[in-house]
């Protein structure tokens, strides 16, 4: 390919959908910095973020190359803008997390796919296509050659971010100075949160903006309201963190700040000051979950008396918190989520977020769920990756209870009661954003898609037994092979624990067939979604087993129970066949966990 550029556009989409941030705009850099620095070699350039102003399609369509961002949850309008590029015969590139780690995803939609960390990729990737060669030289390029995926290696994380320019916030389209501004002084992070894409996107080396160069983008900045610093851990090199703040403090650049920090900030007392100092307002704080299991499994150095403790020491240095929480681990369930809401409240945490657990692109959970299976996978819907709906089977609920306890827990804190504390304390400015939390529930529910997602996800759990409906069932068939394998005996043991009991059936002759017929209320059908090789013998014995069964038995009322090998029970299943016999989900809970305690599964909470 080779091509004259001279009018290059870049472009974020926003998300289809109300999430916490949607309130105030805290724009992702890359796309502003690219501008910037393919401005200073004398390039047309256009950024738009369109949170911040909408596209318009004339600047897209007249452009040489576009350029847009793709997070997981915008991957749907990034691919749907790229397809329109190409359409028109212009050139479209994607870059961000999501097409970082799902090159081939992105390549169906762009011309080219730009990798992780893009500074350079993309100024040699433009340079290539001006001279129609040297494609095949670029680290962090993907693009395809004769219908071929091509994946260049990866190349090394920039050591010194002050090679970069300060991103110029006035190429942004309908950016008005004085407002919210988002400055990066760090990228990296040392830390292996099971959730989370940044050390795979950016490493876990902590690499740094120097402090003479980060005060530099403060001052091109001076007067702005509000500083978000966009770190994944402001505070991870707490000396530098002090230099930095001392630096603020001394040339009177001090506009109202946040970041994102974690719990042992508070534990340097000198830190702490200086923050105060230096007019924090806020710090975002991960605390994740108040369930000792679900920390652990997170692998997030942190309990119960830690979170406590960072929440009285910043707000007694007068620190607002921002608290994020993740629900929906293995280890998490209703009463969790209810619990967790109720902590945020009864420890006057000021702002907070229930993030449904999304297993991300780049992310271990992401390897963990897609690499090893299917059967936490419920949608591939992109859009719905935002950490508002429910995407996988958690093992202690089902994808509905998990989506509505989020979004039920979201409005016991941001309800008349959490507004009504804040008023009372005379915090006005939190009064309104809790306000504001209220509103935007109530909006998310006026979505058609999201009220569609939740009634999927109801179906999926309800389905069975609305059409089966509530019968007199007290006994129930299931082939008896499926007694060897340890999902099938915590099968028996839960609708023991429901008063029904299980008859193991094996494959019978015409009059053990009618024996059966008048034995059993119901069949219990195995469906195998995943089969390991060491045990291809079982399942096929099982699957012949199964079909002879359901060819004998074929009028009475038949239920499906998936196995997937090798990743273990999850609720969902078991609750659907439960609600054959009772309405009460409660107790279909309890009869899971007990069930689940006396075949060694888990401990007892």
């Amino acid at each position: 390919m080779r091509r004259t550029l001279k009018k290059l556009v870049f472009v974020e989409p926003k998300s289809t959908h109300l999430h916490i941030y949607s309130r105030v705009c805290i724009p992702r850099l890359g796309s502003v910095l690219l501008a910037t620095i393919m401005r200073a070699k004398s390039y047309d350039v256009r950024v738009y973020i369109e949170d911040i102003h909408d596209i318009d399609m004339s600047e897209i369509y007249s452009a040489d190359l576009v350029a847009i961002s793709a997070i997981t949850s915008t991957a749907p309008q990034s691919y749907r803008l790229a397809d329109k590029v190409r359409e028109a015969g212009g050139i479209a590139v994607l870059g961000g997390t999501h097409t970082s780690f799902l090159p081939d995803e992105g390549l169906q939609h762009a011309d080219f796919v730009v990798r992780g960390e893009g500074e350079f990729a993309f100024q040699e990737l433009v340079d290539a296509i001006q001279g129609g060669e040297g494609f095949e030289k670029i680290q962090n390029l993907s693009y395809l050659s004769d219908g071929r995926a091509v994946h260049l290696p990866e190349r090394p994380k920039i050591p010194n971010l002050d090679v970069n320019p300060i991103p110029d916030y006035r190429l942004i389209t309908g950016w008005k100075p004085g407002g919210v501004i988002s400055v990066a002084t760090s990228r990296g992070c040392p830390f292996s949160c099971t959730f989370c894409s940044v050390p795979g996107m950016y490493g876990h080396a902590f690499r740094t903006h120097s402090v003479e160069r980060v005060l530099q983008e403060l001052e091109s900045h001076r007067g702005n309201m509000y500083t978000f610093f966009a770190d994944d851990i402001f505070t991870a090199n707490k000396k530098r963190c002090k230099d930095l703040l001392r630096g603020m403090i001394q040339r009177d650049l001090t506009p109202d700040w946040g970041a994102q920090v974690r719990t042992e900030t508070v534990d340097d007392p000198e830190l702490l000051q200086l923050m105060q100092d230096a007019r924090c307002f806020n710090v975002y704080v991960g605390f994740e979950s108040i369930n000792p299991r679900t920390l652990k499994l997170f692998q997030k150095k942190q309990d119960l008396a830690k979170i406590e403790r960072s929440i009285e020491r910043f707000h007694a240095h007068k620190i607002r918190i921002h608290g994020m929480f993740v629900v929906g681990s293995d280890e998490d369930d209703v009463e969790t989520i209810d619990a967790t809401a109720e902590f945020a409240l009864k420890n006057d945490i000021d702002s907070i977020q229930f993030m449904i657990l999304t297993p991300i692109p780049g992310s271990p959970d992401w390897e963990q769920v897609y690499d090893r299976g299917d059967k936490y996978v419920i949608s591939k819907n992109w859009q719905f990756y935002d950490g508002h709906h429910a995407v996988h089977q958690p093992r202690r609920m089902s994808p509905y209870e998990l989506q509505m306890s989020a979004l039920n827990a979201m409005a016991k804190f941001y309800s008349w009661r959490g507004i009504a504390k804040k008023l009372l304390k005379g915090d006005k400015y939190y009064a309104a954003i809790r306000f504001f939390g209220k509103r935007m529930i109530r909006d998310w529910w006026k979505d058609s898609e999201n009220r569609q997602h939740v009634d999927w996800l109801r179906t999926q759990l309800y389905g069975d037994a609305k059409e089966l409906g509530h019968r007199a069932l007290t006994r129930v068939g299931l082939p008896a092979i499926m007694l060897q394998d340890s999902v099938g005996r915590l099968l028996q043991r839960f609708l023991g624990e429901l008063g029904v009991t299980v008859v193991p059936l094996a494959e019978a002759a015409a009059e053990g067939a009618a024996r059966a017929r008048e034995t059993v209320d119901c069949l219990i059908t195995p469906i195998v979604k995943r089969a390991v090789k060491e045990r291809e013998e079982f399942y096929a014995n099982l699957a012949s087993v199964n079909a002879a069964l359901q060819s004998q038995l074929e009028k009475l009322p038949k239920v499906s129970f998936p196995l997937v090998d090798g990743q273990g029970p999850v609720f969902e299943p078991f609750a659907k066949i439960g609600l054959l016999f009772t309405k009460n989900l409660d107790r279909i809970r309890d009869a899971y966990k007990t069930a689940g305690v006396q075949e060694g599964l888990w401990e007892a909470a």
